[in-house]
């Protein structure tokens, strides 16, 4: 575990004062910083000039409590941290300061119990929802760990009648309560209300603005839009589709009924077309951070879609998430921990 923060500050690209708001980027390539600065283990982190990123101590298990696999992070109001743990089929939480809380889960299909859990996401002001990959339900629990009424059941008779079959991979919430399930069979966004009812289904399979190509993540600004993130793919048709110099992933802004706002490409990532997953986040200044798990990268964007982080040699990033005070949490899967990063506009009095 890391004794203390680790400040790394080096001047890579310029970007103009900080941006706020949740969805103005420009339909833009994003720069990708010029240079990277050591950082701790054998990740490496850039930074754009007039921001500061610190390193935190890890969440980590230990051998009561072994954290196997964490596949979904999140930070809810108290500042706990919730890790679900794909390998061992569990739900846990740790304090703050890194001080394991509580756990519930174990192997089934019964109530309480997981088939691989993923993504995480708040419900309401204490909630957290849970998406169940391989039992294909989303469950929620209280503040206690309690289990809720309301899940989702993707399996009904009733919803498949109406949307087939779903593979869910990608879950998020609206401050409503709502919940974007993300169905990989067919790249489309499914929502739910707070009780669990279907409500309606964005995207579906297209590289035109607005429909998705290989949608893999989802996620919610503070004002109801939405932000999605597309597997890599060469912007040319004419290029190599394994060359990782060209393929970056799609970031699209939508309206909470689906029409494009506006969307940017990341920067090339080291996996290039290969990469399976890139998950999404958005904090409440509408800063984008997004997770690619193969190529061990995270990036950070403005809300404008400018470059501010980028963190890379990360072992296999299947999560991210931002707590209320803007820290940045990554999981780790490869390396069967969660790291912390704050991200700060450095001061200039």
């Amino acid at each position: 575990m890391l004794s203390g923060a680790l400040v790394l500050a080096t001047s890579l690209v310029v970007l103009g004062a900080p941006a706020s708001g949740d969805g103005g980027a420009a339909d833009s390539t994003a720069a990708h910083a010029s240079s990277d600065t050591t950082g701790a283990d054998s990740s490496r982190a850039g930074i754009a000039r007039g921001w500061r990123l610190r390193e935190l101590s890890p969440i980590e298990g230990d051998g009561a409590r072994p954290l196997a696999e964490p596949a979904g992070v999140l930070s809810d109001a108290f500042g706990h941290i919730w890790v679900s743990d794909a390998s061992l089929h569990k739900l846990r939480r740790w304090r703050a300061d890194g001080v394991p809380l509580d756990e519930t889960g174990a192997l089934g299909s019964e109530p309480a119990q997981f088939r691989r859990p993923g993504a995480l996401a708040r419900v309401g002001a204490l909630g957290v929802a849970v998406l169940d990959v391989e039992n294909r339900r989303v469950s929620t629990y209280d503040h206690n760990l309690r289990l809720l009424s309301g899940a989702v059941d993707l399996t009904s008779t009733e919803l498949e009648a109406r949307v087939g079959t779903v593979r869910p991979l990608a879950l998020a919430s609206d401050r409503g309560g709502a919940l974007y399930v993300v169905d990989a069979e067919r790249d489309r966004i499914l929502v739910f209300d707070y009780s669990g009812a279907f409500q309606r289904e964005l995207g579906g399979y297209g590289g035109r603005s607005g429909g998705f190509s290989g949608l893999t993540g989802v996620a919610v600004t503070a004002r109801g839009r939405i932000v999605t993130a597309e597997r890599p793919r060469a912007r040319s048709k004419r290029a190599d589709p394994n060359d990782s110099t060209l393929a970056r992933a799609r970031i699209q802004w939508l309206e909470a009924g689906g029409r494009l706002i506006t969307s940017v490409w990341s920067p090339p990532l080291v996996a290039g077309a290969s990469e399976l997953s890139v998950a999404v986040a958005v904090d409440a200044l509408g800063r984008v951070a997004i997770a690619a798990e193969r190529s061990g990268e995270v990036c950070v964007l403005a809300p404008d879609g400018a470059p501010i982080a980028r963190l890379t040699g990360l072992a296999s990033p299947r999560a991210v998430a931002f707590a209320d005070d803007g820290t940045l949490l990554v999981a780790e899967s490869g390396a069967a921990r969660v790291r912390r990063w704050t991200l700060e506009p450095e001061r200039t009095d």
